[in-house]
Order: structure tokens, then sequence, then C-alpha cells
């Protein structure tokens, strides 16, 4: 301990004695905040905080440096989290008691022998029933999240004609995940870089000694100093510039990462951290997935043992929707690392990929039972409310995560403007936004996410702005490219929503988005009175039927149905039944009397797909 800490620590133990706990609290924060090996800031620290759980985790950190110390066993046994220890009891004589009986009148009878240790031993008793119920209260199988019985369901802005209302099923979330809270303040972020694969010494470079203390305590700027100064003096060693790359991870300076990862793969190409690193960053982005994947592959065949490069090649195959591949690598995950909690979010992705929400919120739980301050998991639960359509619950956990994560995360970024707008907050949202594009100004998702929210504000034409923006930073891209189409809907320009809905067509790589495209396409002939949407309806209805969303054949049905005649042609072996035009009043209006004008529904989608 350095002489500074003792007088810090000095000058809380005072505190406390003197009964300024919060004085105290606060420079046990700050001591820890430098030392997180000491048992006795851990210990004091038990006495300071606000919760039974929270006096839990201090007197287990104390136990855990220091297994010998009777005060921490003390504290767990009155907890009822460790059996009862005789030779731990105190002397009834040594035991300190502030209380004092009040002054007592006169008396005509002697006053009893009392027998205090039975006295004192209904005390301790009386305690460690009060405790264990303020913990049952406070459990988190008693927890839940407010409001998420009043969520605002929000999906994709995607142009949906108004037609007869179809029964849908409610699920039901039962989140029982309990907040953090005290002792997030003395905890460094757990959001760290991947653990250090390999250390290799370097003694004749004392800046990389000095850069891996820095990189060790996430004061990324000085290991990054650190870094580069160690690389002038041996400038072939790939794990220095794999230290740096993540250094740099870590800010976000993405572009820096890169080149460092990159130089450890040019000086060592069986170097399997240089390509996990570069993989990370490419998944940040939708359309690299596949880079990602290739780079894993090649990391984990350089290295069968490399635990963090499976979970991460999992993911990859869970945001391509590849979920046998993904359960394939999941079984390498579970022999290389058992006990890990990210093992428990990996199952909980696999499960939310198929609607498995309940399921997904179930090993959410799990991971936070082995590690509450698992910040990722915070995140994921807001993504799973997101996802099955409740991104108003999903603000809570967002909250917690952003604000204890000290890390470069774009995604989770957009999820909580998501999760703003869906409460609301759309100056909030839209702050949010502004800040990240001003700090990263060629980030398209950012620009779709604004757009999203500028829709659902009505803000018609400043959300088309924003949707032309992220399609010329991503043309590339079928999701910007189709948004942009539908964007022109509440502009009333359905003849620009058909032109730039073709342009999409060449960017469709599956049977979904040529679907989407069909559809959008269909939507402004329609709107223009052209019948050629006749064609395009039909197109769509000829494509794999899981590729077409429950409301597009719905959709596509009832126009076919109210506006053309089903005319089969006769032959041997089935064909797509064709339709033609009725004849219908210039007015086309429906005869049940139902209006049926397409209509942008301004929700909020946010993918699970981490972004740049």
């Amino acid at each position: 301990m350095t002489t500074a800490e003792e007088k810090m620590f000095q000058e809380a133990q005072s505190a406390i004695d003197a009964g300024n706990r919060a004085r105290g609290k606060d420079l046990l924060t700050r001591l820890l905040k430098q030392n997180q090996e000491n048992p006795d800031y851990w210990l004091w620290m038990s006495g300071v905080v606000d919760s039974v759980k929270e006096r839990r985790y201090c007197l287990n950190q104390t136990l855990k440096l220091d297994p010998q110390n009777k005060l921490a066993r003390r504290g767990l046994i009155m907890l009822g989290d460790l059996p009862v220890d005789e030779s731990l009891a105190i002397p009834f004589e040594a035991q300190k008691r502030k209380w004092q009986l009040p002054p007592l009148g006169p008396v005509e009878k002697p006053t009893p022998k009392v027998p205090w240790v039975k006295v004192g031993l209904s005390f301790v008793g009386l305690v460690a029933v009060i405790i264990l119920i303020v913990w049952a209260a406070q459990s988190n199988r008693l927890w839940l999240f407010r409001g998420r019985n009043n969520m605002a369901v929000m999906g994709t802005a995607v142009p949906t004609p108004t037609y007869p209302a179809s029964p849908t099923t409610t699920i039901t979330l039962t989140p029982r995940i309990i907040e953090p809270t005290a002792p997030w303040n003395i905890l460094q972020s757990t959001y760290t870089p991947t653990p250090i694969y390999v250390f290799t010494p370097h003694p004749i470079v004392e800046a990389f000694s000095i850069a891996m203390r820095n990189y060790q305590k996430n004061d990324w700027s000085e290991a990054i100093k650190y870094f580069n100064q160690a690389l002038q003096s041996q400038k072939d060693a790939p794990d220095i510039y794999y230290h740096l790359g993540e250094a740099y991870f870590q800010i976000g300076e993405l572009r820096n990462a890169m080149t460092a990862y990159e130089e450890a793969i040019n000086f060592d190409p069986d170097f399997a951290p240089g390509y996990y690193g570069r993989a990370k960053i490419n998944l940040l982005r939708e359309d690299s997935i596949e880079l990602a994947v290739e780079d894993l592959l090649t990391s984990v065949d350089l290295d069968p043992d490399y635990g963090e490069a499976y979970l991460a090649l999992l993911q990859a195959y869970v945001k391509e929707g590849d979920i046998e591949s993904a359960r394939e690598y999941l079984e390498d995950v579970e022999i290389l690392l058992p006990n890990t909690p990210l093992l428990d979010l990996a199952k909980g992705r696999i499960a939310l990929a198929e609607n498995e929400f309940n399921l997904a919120i179930d090993y959410t739980e799990k991971a936070l039972e082995k590690d509450l301050t698992l910040l990722d998991a915070y995140k994921f639960l807001g993504e799973i409310f997101q996802v099955s359509g409740n991104p108003k619950a999903s603000l809570d956990p967002l909250l917690i995560y952003t604000r204890y994560n000290t890390s470069f995360d774009p995604e989770s970024e957009i999820l909580l403007s998501t999760a703003y707008a869906a409460n609301d907050n759309f100056e909030e949202a839209i702050d949010l936004l502004n800040a990240i594009l001003e700090r990263d100004p060629a980030y398209y998702e950012g620009f779709t996410q604004r757009g999203v929210i500028y829709t659902a504000m009505e803000e018609y034409q400043k959300a088309f702005e924003d949707y032309a923006r992220a399609f010329k930073l991503a043309p590339k891209s079928f999701k910007a490219c189709i948004t942009l189409s539908e964007a022109n809907f509440p502009l009333k320009k359905p003849g620009n929503a058909y032109q730039q809905a073709s342009e999409c067509q060449k960017l469709a790589e599956n049977d979904n988005e040529l679907a989407h495209m069909y559809f959008v396409r269909a939507i402004a002939l329609e709107e223009l009175k052209n019948d050629v949407a006749k064609r395009d309806w039909e197109r769509m209805l000829e494509l794999d039927p899981e590729a077409i969303l429950p409301e597009w054949k719905a959709t596509a049905e009832f126009y076919l149905l109210q506006y053309y005649t089903a005319t089969p042609t006769p032959s041997e072996t089935p064909s797509p039944t064709r339709y033609t035009r009725t004849p219908l009043p210039t007015t086309r209006t429906p005869t049940n009397t139902q209006t049926i004008k397409p209509t942008i529904t301004p929700t909020i989608t946010a993918t699970i797909t981490p972004t740049q």
C-alpha cells in the first residue's frame, strides 16, 4: 500500500467511525478504483453499502482475497451464506453495544435479573431474520422491469396498406434480472478487451512492460503511447501490434486498430489473434460479416483451443442466420469455456434468433447469476425486448449498460436511441444520434436510425434526407436502398418510390429481400393506379413462402382479390392463378367501405447486428 493510499484508508476509517458513512464510502470507492486487490477495502465497504446484496458482494470479495478473514466469514454466516462456526462467535463481553436503556423511575420491586446472554442471542437472531426478509424482498426472482406491460410495438418503417385486422399472438416476457447498484461504482468496467492471448516478454523494451500495465488498467491512451514506443525498438513483434490494435479498438479508432491487426498478420501469418482482431471489426458491419467469418475460421484453424474466437464465430453465424452452424460451434465453446457466462449469452443469442424470447431471457439470467457485473448481459436484455416488439421496456437495461460501459460500442447507442424513441423521448434520441454522427460522419447506420426516428416524429423530409445519405454511404446495401424507397411514400412520391425500389432489385441477395422489393414496388404501382402492380404481386407470391412476411402476403391477396379477376389457365400442370384488373369506380373504394390506402407505419427497428 502506498503512503497516499494508506492515508486515504485511515481517513475513510475515521469517517466511518465518526458516523459519516457517505464520506467513508466515497473514499473507499476511490481506493477500490485504484486497487481492487486489498481485502480490507472490501471489508470496510461492506459496512457502508446500502443493501444486503451489496454487502454480500463485498464480503465475498474480501473472502476471495483473504480466505481466512474471520470478519468476512462471520458476516456471511449472519447473512446465511455460510454454516454457523462456533469458533467465530463473539464473546458477549466483547460485543459492542451502542444502545442504552432509558432512565427508569422509582420502582417498588427489586429489578429482576436480566438474562443478558439470551437477550444478546435473541437480538442477533432478530437481526438475522430481518436481513433474510430484506434479502428475500430484494431477490432477483421478484424484480421486474417497470412498464413492460405497456409497450409501444415498433418495427421497420414499412409502407403497409390498411387491411382487415387479423389476430396476433401476444408474447409476454418474464425478466427476472436485478439491477446493479452501488458495487458498480467501485468496479472497473468489465467490458474489457479479449483476455490476453499471449504475453511474450520483451525484456529489452521497457516501454512494452509499461504499455501492458496500462493495458491491464484500461488506460488505453497511455497503452497506445508506450506500445508505439516499443515498436520503434522491435518492429517485428506480432503480439505488440495485436495489443496495440486492441487498445485502439477500445477507444473506437477502428482504422488504426485494423492497421495494427493487419501488421500482426503480416509479420506472422500464423498468429491467430491477428485474424480474430480483424474479424471483430468486420463483425461491426452488416456488409462485412462474411469477411469476419473467414478470418475467424482461419483463427480457430491456427489455434483449435482459442475459445474467444469460437464465441465470435458463433455470434457471426447467428447474425448470418445460420443457426445450424452456430450450434456446431456452441459445442466447442462448451468444451473450451465451460464456466464463462458468455456461453449462456451465446445460447441466448441462438434462442433469440429462433424467436424463443423467454428462453433468451432465462439464459441472460443465468449469465448474471454467474457475474452480476457482466455488462453484455444488460445490453443483450435490451436487444431481446426490442426484437420481441417491446422496445419501451429496453430502456432500463440499456441505460445500465451505457452508463457503465467505457468502451467504443456504437450498436449500444443505436439500441438506446430506439429505446428513447419508444418512450417518446425523441429529443434524447436525436441528440444521441447527432453525437454519434458528429464523431463518425461516415457511419451510415447512424443516418438510417436517425431517419427512422424522424419518421416516427413525422418529420418526413428530414427522414428522407437521412436515408439518402445512408444510401450514398452504403450504395451496395439493400437495406439502405429499400428504406430510401419507402421514405418516398409519406412525401406522396410513389413514382420515385417505384424507381428507387427497382434499383434495389440488383442488390437483393435472397428471396426475403426480393419479396420486400416486389412488395414496395407493387404498393407504389397501386398508388399510381398502374395495372403492372398485378405482376409484382404475383411474382412475390411465387417466391419461397417462408421468405414472405405474413403482412406482405395478406396485402398482396387483398389487392388481387379486390381489384383483379382470377383467370386460371387450363393446363395439365398446376400453375399460379393469374389476375386481370376488375373495372372499379375511379375512386377505387372497396365495396366493404374499408379505405385501402398504402400508409407508412413509422416505427423503430433495432437489429442485433453490431454496427460500426
